[in-house]
């Protein structure tokens, strides 16, 4: 019957059954986050029920209708379906009409039930790993999570990758079986299919659309209002960065908000893959490459010391030659500085990385600091707890000794007190702040101390990035 019903509508939303939810952990306006009575976590559109054959049969009939048009708008949806419900002798309920055009509007206008997922600013990434199996949301906090939402039929999988690439002018096939793609709103998809997989899959990679700012980034514990002091006079300074983590670790999230310590009228050249860096600034100026034009990250990073940048940002060291293009930004003397980030665990990894990449040791401490970020499972046994952490575990800047980059490293966490720590002094970044600014060592403790004090003034305003930004730029 499910199968029936898709073949009609596009997707599968099956009913969640009442006895077997044994608490209620969150509830939306659309969606509910449950958990079942084997402590299972189950993410449930509710915004729609599961439809009847006969009413996935109506649905399917209105849409024909609709796609004969050639210009609509959801207001003219309710007129469709009464013409047709009129037409066909159909009487529909109140509650059954309400469902059928919320279906059709967001098949119409939208990606169907995909919609309800894409909507929810608390979800992280959103993933189709193949027909009949449950499409799975990451959560902050709570990780991977079930969703109530099905694909029975591989096409439809294809289909709604296709409709979502449409921008791009692309589609997935089997001579084409791989798909990257950005949607209106920012979200990345990334689209799979055979031979490269058994089945067609879809990965969609979320952003929040109001970035998140130093504060929040203080306020969730990432960072401390220590470490952030230090940080917005590193930048003030033209010191280069590099920000490392795994995966989902916030290495964008945190870039984004440190820019925010950068003075308004500088010009800012972006390079990435997919655009996924949204700075406060005005002059800024993004590059994506290009797969099928074959225009590479490498081509990019060079491109930008022709265009006279302030800062160039890349949005994801990957390889060797993308990351020799960064430290020839860095070794030119182009601008205040180059910023990047990278897949390491600890400063110690990203030198080895680095040099694993081809560089040379004496050219890395071109790079002034590293910033490691982390995300992990943090699991309390006698409460029965897992609870997903983001925190910087480490803050090193690289030193050159004789030829060599060896690390002072600055802030570390520590994992049994959840909390992260001053270690080293720093010399290299201190003394380029106190050329820069003129002080001297009592000078630059009062104005670290002046700038954390800020900091935690400002936690609990809820202003947005721009707004912090004018803040720290009068």
């Amino acid at each position: 019957m499910n199968k029936e019903i898709e073949e009609k509508i596009g997707f599968t939303l099956k009913a969640f059954p009442e006895n077997k939810k044994r608490k209620l952990i969150e509830k939306r306006d659309e969606t509910e986050l449950i958990e079942d009575f084997d402590g299972e976590l189950f993410y449930l559109i509710t915004g729609i029920p599961e439809l009847s054959l006969d009413e996935a049969e109506t649905t399917k009939k209105i849409i024909e209708e609709i796609q004969k048009q050639e210009k609509i708008n959801k207001e003219e949806i309710q007129k469709f379906i009464k013409f047709y419900c009129e037409r066909e002798w159909i009487k529909l309920e109140e509650k059954q009409n309400y469902f059928i055009k919320k279906v059709i509007e967001s098949i119409v206008f939208g990606f169907g039930a995909m919609d309800f997922l894409l909507k929810d600013n608390s979800i992280e990434e959103i993933s189709v790993i193949g027909k009949g199996k449950n499409v799975f949301v990451f959560k902050k906090n709570f990780g991977w999570i079930k969703t109530n939402l099905f694909y029975l039929i591989e096409e439809n999988i294809v289909n709604l990758a296709n409709k979502m690439s449409r921008t791009i002018g692309r589609r997935i096939t089997l001579q084409n079986p791989k798909l990257n793609s950005v949607l209106p709103n920012g979200e990345r998809i990334n689209a799979i299919t055979e031979p490269v997989s058994l089945t067609p899959t879809i990965t969609i990679r979320k952003f929040n659309e109001t970035p998140f700012t130093p504060i929040e980034l203080i306020e969730n514990k990432t960072f401390n209002s220590k470490l952030m002091a230090f940080l917005w006079l590193a930048l003030q300074t033209d010191t280069s960065i590099v920000i490392a983590g795994n995966t989902g670790s916030g290495k964008t999230t945190s870039m984004n908000a440190l820019f925010s310590f950068v003075d308004k009228k500088e010009r800012i050249i972006v390079t990435e893959e997919t655009p996924e860096i949204s700075l406060p600034q005005e002059h800024v100026i993004k590059l994506n490459t290009a797969e099928n034009l074959g225009i590479e990250m490498q081509e990019l990073i060079i491109n930008t010391l022709r265009m006279r940048p302030d800062r160039i940002i890349v949005g994801e060291i990957r390889e060797k030659k993308e990351a020799k293009a960064f430290i020839d930004t860095l070794l030119a003397g182009q601008g205040k500085g180059s910023y990047a980030t990278f897949h390491a665990l600890s400063g110690k990894e990203f030198i080895t990385r680095m040099k694993n990449l081809g560089l040379m040791e004496m050219d890395l401490s071109s790079i002034d600091l590293v910033l490691v970020q982390k995300r992990w499972n943090s699991i309390n046994l006698e409460k029965g707890i897992k609870r997903e952490e983001r925190h910087v575990i480490e803050v090193s800047e690289i030193m050159n000794k004789e030829g060599k980059a060896e690390l002072n490293i600055l802030f570390e966490f520590d994992f049994t007190k959840k909390k992260l720590n001053k270690k080293n002094d720093s010399i290299r970044i201190k003394n380029k702040i106190k050329q820069c600014f003129g002080f001297n060592e009592k000078e630059l403790e009062k104005e670290l101390k002046k700038r954390e004090k800020f900091l935690e003034k400002m936690k609990g305003k809820n202003i947005s990035l721009k707004e912090f930004h004018e803040k720290t730029s009068e």
